[in-house]
């Protein structure tokens, strides 16, 4: 694939009267060219080429198709609920631009900020300063043309990667996409090998040569470069800007681990980075437990994200957030019982990385299998803030949790390093409960997956169901069906 391969045709056609004995000087973009020592002809031909080029986004050569629609999970569209709305003035295009493995327009990110105290970063291609999918790997007709990206279009992968924050409102964040169609647009087909509920029915196949792992990321003013290996081979990348901005895009491999899967942490993880230099001379040594953040993320150990300093708002301690929680068990209509889990919140939390975690467990199985609930909106102070479970088995007791989770907690020792492996971190504890439920004990399997498990929440039941209500009324909306035309005669 050579430079702009969807514009070839339309810079021949315009360019053709005035370089016609030049356009031959297009194959100088060619892979096979690319590890050749540069001559003085070779030259003329870039320089005519990037001018015409130049002169073709002006006069409106390269053809833009239409901006591509809103994303299907409605990204930044309420202000106080999930990662918040789209902060007005706050959108921008960092200094980044990686070559694309096959050629074709770069890749770049741009950063944006949130009412929720996200910062937010977006990756696609890059065409005239934008934002762009491409036409291609099912993705717009495979019509060639690049399709501008609006904040809530999103990117590649899940459209939007997020993380708090700091105090002086810097974004620090870290994270990988497995398989991204060459398109930059989510997912229009499936990388070869996917198994069948990896993706939707009747989404087409990705050819292996158009899917890409990209890793990116923001490591802050004090960052100066990362290395990384490919192929056994290291290479060192200066991070750009003031963000510590990094973008590495590389070709998809048959059978790798991550398969269209997203992953992130404090430090860049499965991916190829293995170290992470600073400014100040340090350097941060990556290892396979550096996933588990803390003191493991670095060797030798090292505070990170380097240079980050916690806002007020997501420092809170246990005895800021301590207080008596009520639960009260409720008769159904079936004979059984249910949980009804309160409290008033004693501080504000309105950031999208805090909230409150309710948690119950039968005995013995607080590590291994609990019910859980997690709030996800703003919460005043003195707000009261509940959750009910689902009918609960009969004759056990049921001890229970409520903690404040916060991303910038640090593990305090090797159960919740297992504990967090599997769900999340304990946090700030705010409260505990213990109910015995009445009634003869009867079996029951805690790891029963159905509706109506104990280790179930049906708050969290409700509240899946209204936004799957939501956004099916909304894509209804933006989708409508199309009227079926009868033909002239047909009948």
């Amino acid at each position: 694939m050579t430079l702009l391969p969807q514009v070839r045709s339309q810079l021949h056609d315009a360019a053709g009267r005035r370089a016609r004995s030049r356009i031959r000087g297009l194959s100088v973009f060619g892979r096979g060219a690319q590890r050749r020592g540069w001559h003085r002809t070779p030259l003329i031909s870039l320089a005519v080429t990037l001018g015409l080029t130049g002169a073709a986004f002006a006069s409106g050569v390269i053809q833009f198709g239409s901006p591509a629609p809103v994303s299907r999970v409605q990204l930044f569209t309420v202000p106080t609920t999930g990662e918040g709305a789209l902060t007005p003035g706050t959108v921008r295009m960092l200094p980044v631009s990686t070559p694309d493995p096959a050629g074709g327009a770069p890749w770049g990110m741009r950063e944006f900020t949130t009412s929720r105290g996200l910062g937010c970063v977006e990756v696609a291609r890059v065409v005239d300063g934008k934002l762009v999918a491409v036409g291609q790997d099912d993705a717009f007709g495979n019509d060639g043309r690049y399709h501008e990206l609006s904040v809530a279009s999103g990117g590649a992968g899940f459209g939007d990667w997020c993380s708090a924050l700091d105090r002086y409102h810097r974004l620090y964040i870290n994270d990988m996409w497995g398989e991204q169609p060459a398109s930059a647009w989510q997912s229009r087909c499936y990388a070869p090998g996917s198994p069948a509920g990896g993706h939707q029915q009747r989404e087409p196949e990705c050819p292996l040569k158009d899917e890409r792992n990209l890793y990116f990321g923001l490591l802050g003013p004090d960052a100066k470069s990362v290395t990384y290996v490919l192929d056994g081979h290291r290479h060192t990348l200066a991070t750009s800007g003031p963000e510590g901005a990094y973008l590495i895009v590389t070709h998809a491999t048959a059978g790798q681990l991550l398969k269209g899967v997203g992953t992130g942490g404090v430090v860049p993880v499965d991916g190829p980075i293995r170290e992470l230099h600073y400014r100040d001379g340090a350097t941060c040594h990556l290892t396979s437990r550096s996933w588990i953040g803390g003191s493991y993320a670095c060797t030798p150990s090292m505070q990170v994200p380097v240079g980050y300093v916690a806002p007020p708002s997501l420092s809170y301690t246990h005895a800021q957030v301590q207080t008596p929680v009520s639960a009260k068990l409720i008769r159904t209509p079936a004979g059984g019982y249910e949980l009804r889990l309160a409290f008033r919140s004693r501080v504000a939390l309105d950031n999208a990385q805090s909230g409150y975690d309710f948690a119950w467990y039968l005995p013995g199985t607080r590590n291994e299998n609990h019910g859980d609930w997690r709030t996800e909106s703003d919460i005043a102070a003195d707000q009261p803030v509940s959750t009910t479970t689902c009918p609960l088995p009969t004759g056990e007791q049921i001890h229970g949790t409520i903690s404040l989770f916060e991303p910038d907690e640090t593990y305090k020792s090797k159960s919740e390093v297992v504990y967090a492996y599997k769900y999340e971190k304990l946090g700030e504890l705010v409260g505990s409960f213990s109910v015995r439920v009445p009634g003869a004990p009867r079996p029951n399997d805690p790891e029963a997956d159905h509706r109506m498990s104990p280790l179930t929440s049906c708050s969290a039941i409700e509240a899946s169901e209204r936004r799957f209500r939501a956004l099916r009324r909304a894509l209804g909306r933006a989708h409508p069906p199309r009227r079926r035309v009868e033909r002239p005669g047909a009948g």
